[in-house]
C-alpha cells in the first residue's frame, strides 16, 4: 500500500515539475498593440476623454470628502445637544455620566464636555478627585 502511495506522489510531483509548453506570441498587430495604435491614430478624442474624467474623480472625491465632513459635524452637534438635554434633567454631570446615559466612549464624552466648555454653554464645576464636573451656564 505504501508503494502504491509513493508512486502516485512521485507521479504527481513529476507531472507538477514537468516544464510547460510555452505558448506562441501574438503578432504585434494584435492585442495591446492594436490598442495603442488606436490611441495614437485618435489622440483628439482620448485625451478630452481622459481628461474630463480625471476631472470629474477628482471633484467627486472632494465632494464626498466634504459631505462626510459635514455629516461628522452634524453628529457631533446632535450629541452636544443631547448632552444639553441630558444637563437639564441632572444638575451636575461628568464625563462618565454622559457616556453612559449616551452609550458614548468616556474619551469622546470629556471633549464633547469640554467643546461645550469652550462655546460657553457650560462652566466647569470642582474637580473632585481628578473628575471634572460640569454644570449649564446660568445654573
Amino acid at each position: 500500500m505504501q508503494r502504491i502511495f509513493h508512486a502516485f506522489l512521485a507521479l504527481a510531483l513529476s507531472a507538477a515539475s514537468a516544464p510547460k509548453p510555452k505558448k506562441p506570441r501574438p503578432p504585434d498587430e494584435e492585442g495591446a498593440h492594436k490598442l495603442w495604435h488606436w490611441i495614437e491614430d485618435h489622440l483628439e478624442i482620448v485625451f478630452p476623454v481622459v481628461g474630463v474624467t480625471v476631472i470629474v474623480l477628482v471633484l467627486w472625491g472632494v465632494r464626498r470628502g466634504m459631505a462626510q465632513a459635514d455629516d461628522s459635524i452634524a453628529v457631533r452637534t446632535r450629541q452636544k445637544e443631547a448632552i444639553v438635554r441630558l444637563m437639564r434633567l441632572k444638575l451636575l454631570v461628568n464625563a462618565e455620566t454622559v457616556a453612559n446615559e449616551l452609550q458614548l466612549d468616556r474619551f469622546h464624552a470629556a471633549a464633547l464636555l469640554e467643546e461645550l466648555t469652550k462655546e460657553g454653554l457650560l462652566v466647569p464645576g470642582r474637580a473632585t478627585g481628578g473628575v471634572a464636573t460640569y454644570r449649564l451656564k446660568g445654573l
